[in-house]
């Protein structure tokens, strides 16, 4: 602190950070400010700061002056400041004192998003009028929020009762908040006033036919009722038989049709995804183009899947491809635009045109595409080359005298920020090096550092940070469970890395465990025949059994599927019932025709992923490895 008071402007402003830093961790919120007065931190610095100020205040139990004047700091801006104020609220709530929380909130009408709830649940605590407005308020539009600030309310408890139109913004929250369940008990109060609240609830939960008999009660002229009644027949059409499929997504087409006719131009992306995906699997291909070419449409999440389809279905038919919407000849995404090249190579092929194929083989990008096209030209090779220069990229020159004094999570913190606010470029890899976080962390990181890592081609990319992209753990045993089950290794270390990133104690919302993400029932099946028995669920978190279950369970799918690892991964990502309609329709062999059939997008991405990932393994870890298809 001498330094920061008597050395040179530079030194001072230098010195006053790093005392800030220390002050500020010994939960002196008051020499924090009055060394940062000193180094004036702009950026990134002003950023940590700004978050180091805020815990050192919670954590020395600072009274409401004391987060008041720390709100008047300069270095703040106006939105660290609105943060700052309302953790104060929170911390002095949690302590009782809430009038002083009151006090210490900015003001309600200038907060946005989940700054609001925050700010509500706060006054919500106040035992007069203006409380009793915030906790109902709370209650009807932030029902989340309100079930965890007031665990021992009851919404049926507050007087007055809601209305019909409070039960339907309560249904909205809940399903805002991802609770879809609630959301669909509470919409049955609201009745007709919930319609299209209840229907979208019902078909988040996969409900389709009670999502139909919602969106009737709000009737056709509720445009957002037929838009969810669409919806409805759309995944009703695609549960359905092959022989009755046709008449729903007829009845789909008139839906969307006439939603078109009322439906809000928020809604226009939506509207025209779903004619272009009715009319698609009406085979009417010509009609649906106008509708993919939608400039809304291709905003939506669906929209790579059904015009994939557009082209794979007329391939299929062996049908010239006419008006070829603008978007799919330059395609939306990498992914995208090369399966576009695959299917028309494949057409030309036909007509003794192989240079599409050629092309995708020398992209440098093992993908599916390139790998189809390899396949066709009998025995090429999909192949790239790695350099070994990796790049190295420092910390910004900010972050000197943090790194200096070994503050290494303070520059990772403000780093980030810094970063956040860039977007992608190639400070993320040195954040990622800096920070070394586990895979699953990691590999977003490296994306955003690098984005050829995800949409291609790794030729040029280098071999380390490949590596890092692509990590192996655990690599002697999943050597030994691939060995025992045979299943190239590679595929195994692919499936791995899609499903938990290598993280042995990862658990998805369905119950699957592990490195493998394997399902104890699933897994039960097949440990008879292995020589370490699973006999119970904890015994999934062992690497070694945990790989071993997963790769009999590959296997086993394998061989129920005529030797075609594409139908095994698709049945190890969705089960076997829901793939066998898929494999029976396209004549019981894998290949493009197979996983451009699947109808479940998950499942569709999910072979994409892994098979890519799969060969990148093979290439950098065992490539003396035989190249998909592997047998």
């Amino acid at each position: 602190m001498q330094v920061a008071i008597n050395g040179t402007p530079a030194e001072s402003r230098r010195a006053a950070l790093l005392a800030g830093m220390v002050a500020a961790e010994a939960r002196a919120p008051a020499v924090a400010l009055h060394a940062w007065a000193i180094a004036a931190p702009e950026g990134a610095l002003a950023r940590l700061a700004a978050r180091r100020l805020e815990d050192a205040l919670a954590g020395a139990g600072a009274p409401l002056t004391t987060w008041q004047v720390a709100a008047e700091t300069r270095f703040l801006t106006a939105n660290e400041r609105t943060r700052l104020l309302l953790r104060g609220a929170e911390v002095l709530a949690a302590r009782s004192d809430s009038s002083a929380a009151v006090s210490c909130l900015p003001p309600l009408a200038g907060l946005r998003g989940d700054d609001v709830p925050r700010a509500l649940a706060v006054r919500a605590c106040l035992n007069d009028p203006d409380g009793s407005t915030a906790l109902r308020r709370l209650a009807v539009e932030w029902p989340g929020v309100f079930v965890t600030a007031f665990p021992d309310r009851d919404v049926t408890a507050l007087r007055p009762p809601f209305s019909a139109a409070e039960w339907a913004a309560h249904a909205a929250g809940w399903l805002a908040a991802g609770d879809a369940d609630k959301a669909l008990r509470a919409a049955s109060r609201a009745d007709t006033e919930a319609a299209a609240v209840g229907a979208r609830a019902a078909l988040r939960l996969h409900r389709p036919r009670v999502a139909l008999g919602w969106a009737d009660r709000g009737g056709r002229r509720c445009s957002d009722c037929l838009l969810e009644r669409a919806d409805a027949l759309r995944q009703i059409a695609w549960a359905a038989g092959v022989s009755e499929r046709h008449s729903r997504f007829a009845e789909l087409l008139q839906t969307a049709t006439r939603a078109r006719g009322v439906a809000a131009p928020k809604d226009e992306g939506r509207v025209e995804i779903l004619l272009a995906e009715a009319l698609t699997e009406l085979g009417r291909f010509a009609d649906a183009t106008p509708h993919l070419d939608n400039e809304a449409a291709r905003s939506q999440p669906r929209w790579e899947w059904i015009w994939r389809r557009w082209v794979m279905l007329q391939t299929a038919q062996q049908r010239p491809m006419r008006d070829v919407p603008s978007v799919v000849a330059s395609g939306k995404s990498t992914r995208g635009a090369r399966l576009a090249l695959f299917w028309q190579a494949h057409a030309a092929a036909r007509s003794g045109d192989r240079s599409g194929l050629e092309t995708l083989v020398a992209s440098g990008f093992p993908d599916l595409p390139a790998l189809w096209a390899a396949r066709e030209l009998g025995g090429a090779v999909v192949a790239f080359r790695t350099v070994k220069e990796m790049p190295v990229v420092a910390p910004p020159a900010w972050a000197a005298d943090l790194m200096s004094a070994g503050r290494v999570a303070d520059v990772v913190v403000a780093w980030r920020a810094e970063l956040e606010a860039a977007g992608n470029n190639p400070g993320w890899l040195g954040l990622a090096a800096l920070a070394q976080p586990p895979p699953l962390d990691a590999i977003p990181l490296l994306v955003r550092g690098e984005p050829r890592l995800l949409s291609g081609p790794w030729q040029g990319v280098p071999e380390e940070l490949l590596r890092c992209y692509l990590p192996l753990l655990w690599r002697r045993e999943l050597e030994a469970a691939a060995q025992m089950s045979k299943v190239p290794p590679w595929l195994l270390a692919g499936l791995v890395r899609q499903e938990s990133a290598w993280n042995p104690w990862a658990r998805s919302a369905p119950g699957a465990l592990g490195l493998a993400q394997v399902l104890p029932g699933a897994g039960a099946e097949v440990t008879r025949d292995l020589p370490a028995s699973v006999s119970s669920r904890g015994d999934l978190f062992d690497p070694a059994r945990n790989l071993a279950v997963g790769a009999a369970l590959l296997t086993r799918w394998r061989r129920d599927f005529s030797g075609s690892w594409e139908a095994a991964l698709a049945a190890y990502n969705a089960g076997e019932r829901r793939i066998r309609e898929t494999w029976e329709m396209t004549g019981r062999k894998g290949g493009p025709f197979f996983v451009e059939a699947l109808e479940i997008p998950e499942t569709w991405d999910y072979v994409h992923r892994v098979i890519l990932l799969a060969e990148g393994y093979r290439v950098l870890y065992w490539p003396e490895g035989r190249a998909y298809p592997w047998t």
